[in-house]
């Protein structure tokens, strides 16, 4: 077992954003890196979470209305929120759902049928929920996802090219779905150029933010895509299965909801039970259903530390952490076959590290059972993710010395067990 040692990073003792490691719940003697798939609880969530309970527990009915609990318009309270770490006007922006409901309205809504132009297009290594979409969305179309599905292919170091996706949007495409940081690699694309391209092609662009907001500052106002879709549990620190979020360019305000639901109604009549939908303004008229009290409480919370901290100090630890780390993969294991995935370029590099190995599968398992929580994807990722608001540059030191040490008692791997931990 790796004996930690107590050091203190002189970059830690520097560190701005280094009082909201307190804020977090971390997992008691574990090295955290996996806040690119879900982010730890921090105590603002806790505490908005409790106080909506005793609000449900005092108020029943009445907190749809009563007071500051007001959860008949809760979500349009934290579109403001949201829309300020986005900078986006709050009516852009809708919560409700999931990433792959909030997919199928932006699907429904802007997809322009009998146009000459049918295809949809996406991304090779495309997070899978996004390609099931849009296959279910084509089928349900008429059109075959074989020849109406097309996909943008990563080049040989598995990243995707900007002029690639440009070619792309002339081959019979109307709308386009792209990831702005790629799930696998942590490449981040170069998003004012690939929507100015889409906007010259007539295609209607929606970005795939799950894997930026929160990370990586975005200004969407300025980008101007058709749509962005995004969850709040990675880097938003929402909670498991928390509510995701729907931006929706003012352009298109006044079409009607591609999926229409009784809460994308217009709220100053919404209680008249009206046979036709008279639509609310802006992204609200792509709600569906009652809000998720509960889980918007959390998010309400988590994103108070996030604003606090400030999207922009986030980004610049971020980077230098991801930076560090790379260059601890380069110093003490580039000779056991370690490569990184992930762009070096700053402005080409989400949240988190991709680093490729043959035996990452293994390697994540053992780093799990010494208390170390990376992530793995197939078929040879190992993805860490430090986090800015709570993960410390010593805790790269450590991650490093004991894949060091893992090597040095196994240098093919081959002894590890795959049972380790699930």
């Amino acid at each position: 077992m790796l004996t930690m040692s107590s050091h203190s990073h002189p970059l830690d003792q520097l560190d701005p954003l280094a009082a909201y490691r307190d804020q977090f719940y971390l997992p008691p003697g574990k090295f955290y890196f996996d806040g690119n798939s879900l982010g730890l609880l921090c105590r603002s969530a806790e505490q908005a979470v409790l106080e909506t309970l005793q609000d449900w527990k005092t108020l029943a009915i009445e907190g749809w209305t009563a007071g500051p609990a007001d959860w008949f318009h809760l979500t349009e309270r934290i579109s403001a929120q949201l829309g300020r770490i986005v900078q986006a006007p709050a009516e852009t922006i809708t919560l409700t759902g999931s990433t792959t409901l909030h997919l199928h309205q932006v699907l429904a809504t802007l997809y322009r049928r009998n146009d000459s132009r049918p295809a949809i297009l996406i991304d090779s290594s495309a997070f899978p929920t996004d390609r099931y979409a849009v296959a279910s969305f084509l089928r349900n179309q008429g059109l075959d996802p074989a020849d109406h599905l097309r996909e943008v292919a990563t080049d040989d170091a598995g990243l995707l090219q900007e002029n690639d996706i440009q070619a792309g949007f002339t081959q019979g495409v109307q709308l386009a779905i792209l990831p702005s940081v790629v799930f696998t690699t942590g490449q981040l694309l170069d998003l004012a150029k690939v929507t100015a391209s889409a906007a010259e092609r007539d295609v209607r662009l929606c970005w795939d933010c799950s894997h930026s907001v929160g990370a990586v500052p975005l200004n969407l106002s300025e980008l101007q895509p058709d749509a962005a879709i995004w969850c709040t549990y990675k880097y938003l620190n929402g909670g498991p299965g928390s509510v995701a979020a729907l931006y929706l360019h003012p352009r298109w305000h006044e079409l009607p909801p591609g999926l229409a639901g009784w809460f994308g109604a217009d709220k100053s009549r919404q209680f008249r039970m009206e046979p036709e939908l008279v639509p609310a303004a802006g992204a609200g008229r792509l709600q569906l259903g009652t809000p998720h009290v509960l889980s918007l409480a959390a998010l309400r919370g988590a994103l108070e530390v996030i604003e606090a901290a400030g999207v922009d100090r986030l980004r610049e630890k971020s980077l230098r952490l991801t930076g560090y780390l790379r260059d601890l993969f380069r110093e003490r294991l580039a000779e056991a076959g370690f490569v990184c995935a992930t762009p070096e370029a700053d402005e080409r590099r989400g949240g988190h590290l991709s680093i490729r190995h043959p035996q990452a599968r293994s390697l994540s398992l053992a780093l799990r059972a010494r208390g170390f929580v990376p992530d793995f994807r197939e078929p040879d990722l190992l993805r860490i993710a430090p986090s800015p608001l709570y993960s410390r540059f010593a805790d790269c030191d450590h991650l490093v010395d004991a894949m060091v040490q893992i090597l040095a008692e196994s240098p093919d791997l081959s002894g590890l067990s795959e049972t380790l931990v699930t």
